[in-house]
């Protein structure tokens, strides 16, 4: 019998958007659970680790977004084939967290000032260097033209589709121009069938 999933995060992308994108890519039916912030501290107390998301297994509550999203992609196939392609498809993954790691503080800043501050550094310091690192690093898998590890879809893909989102919901006219290979790679897991029936039907939220 095949498990049952319930994966609970409030009611936006956020963190918990990587675990949404990982059943969409492996077609794999889940109860999932939008909450509201004023829904949260009532519910706080109850969690592993007192944040979200959670993932529900069968009865088994697991917290913190990074060890569920691994653990999705180990049941799914899209952690890599070999122990040295999982590594390298963490490195991937985790090196593209900082493009929406850094968005949330700016997201809930209420100085605007300070938030303009914090965005004009994301978008002309952190956002650049960051990208530069993952055109290398894709540049040096097939060139560029294909995935980010092996030849196949793995959840390093999928972080880095979600970490671009983020970086254009800040500012809808970054310059890509020096990245090429990260555009084209982001097209290409847009429209893969089941990517793109998920993104179609995506709710549309604040963050």
């Amino acid at each position: 019998m095949a498990p049952k999933y319930t994966l609970t995060y409030f009611n936006g992308r956020g963190r918990g958007e990587i675990a949404r994108l990982i059943f969409a890519a492996a077609g794999v039916n889940y109860v999932e659970k939008r909450l509201e912030f004023s829904e949260w501290p009532a519910i706080k107390q109850s969690t592993p680790w007192k944040s979200l998301p959670i993932l529900e297994v069968d009865g088994v509550v697991l917290g913190q977004s990074l060890a569920l999203t691994r653990f999705l992609a180990r049941e799914f196939g899209l952690q890599g084939k070999t122990n040295v392609e999982q590594a390298l498809v963490e490195s991937a993954a985790e090196a593209s967290i900082d493009l929406y790691g850094d968005y949330f503080p700016i997201l809930f800043e209420n100085d605007e000032k300070k938030k303009t501050e914090m965005t004009e550094k994301y978008v002309n310091q952190t956002a650049p260097a960051v990208l530069k690192n993952l055109e290398e690093f894709l540049s040096s898998n097939n060139e560029g033209g294909g995935f980010f590890v092996g030849q196949s879809l793995t959840w390093a893909d999928l972080t880095v589709l979600y970490a671009l989102d983020t970086l254009f919901e800040i500012n809808t006219k970054f310059e890509m121009t020096d990245f090429p290979k990260m555009m084209a790679h982001r097209k290409r897991i847009e429209s893969l069938p089941k990517i793109a029936e998920y993104l179609k039907k995506r709710p549309n939220t604040t963050f």
